[in-house]
């Protein structure tokens, strides 16, 4: 539309131009149209920066653990208890009590005989004798514990990948919108 008017613009200046110009112009004539070029800006989105991975190495966790061990395990141990011995007294019967036919002579020198009793005769004697006989008794040591401490893997290590996404701006540029024209046209 823009053109058409312009156009038409031209066509009356032209008219006036060949009438100025004495009339001298036979059949159709033409006249030179220069039009400058037009311009705009333009926004557009332009990456600034791509997209990035990057990989992070976490290193694994170890820990101190402390642990119940045995350091000698329980023991039975035998024991021999020898025999006890002592020395006991005891009175024995050397010879029992017995009657026996007994002369003797009294005051007046006759003899007269009588059965005499004589008591038992006894003697202390000594002698070993087992108090206990020999046994075997057996001691329960407990075992022994102590505590140890050691290194263990809690977590283990591991890589992560972080991305970063990429950047980007809106930039402004001048650019043509319409190309100029330069060229004849007729006049009408």
């Amino acid at each position: 539309m823009r053109k058409v008017l312009f156009a038409s613009a031209l066509a009356l200046a032209a008219s006036s131009t060949t009438a100025m110009a004495g009339g001298r112009c036979v059949g159709n004539c033409y006249q030179r149209i220069d039009t400058p070029p037009t311009y705009g800006v333009v926004a557009e989105t332009v990456q600034v920066r791509p997209a990035q991975t990057y990989a992070r190495h976490v290193p694994a966790v170890y820990g101190e653990v402390s642990e119940t061990v045995v350091v000698r395990p329980a023991q039975r141990v035998q024991r021999v208890i020898p025999a006890q011995y002592s020395t006991v007294a005891e009175t024995v019967m050397v010879s029992p009590a017995r009657k026996v036919w007994q002369v003797t002579r009294d005051g007046w020198g006759r003899e007269i005989g009588c059965w005499v009793t004589v008591p038992a005769q006894y003697a202390t004697q000594h002698r070993h004798v087992m108090v206990s006989a020999e046994r075997v008794t057996y001691d329960e040591i407990p075992a022994e514990y102590g505590t140890r401490s050691r290194t263990v893997l809690v977590k283990p290590g591991y890589v992560t990948h972080d991305t970063v996404p990429a950047e980007y701006a809106t930039r402004h540029r001048h650019v043509m919108t319409s190309p100029g024209y330069s060229g004849w046209a007729p006049i009408r």
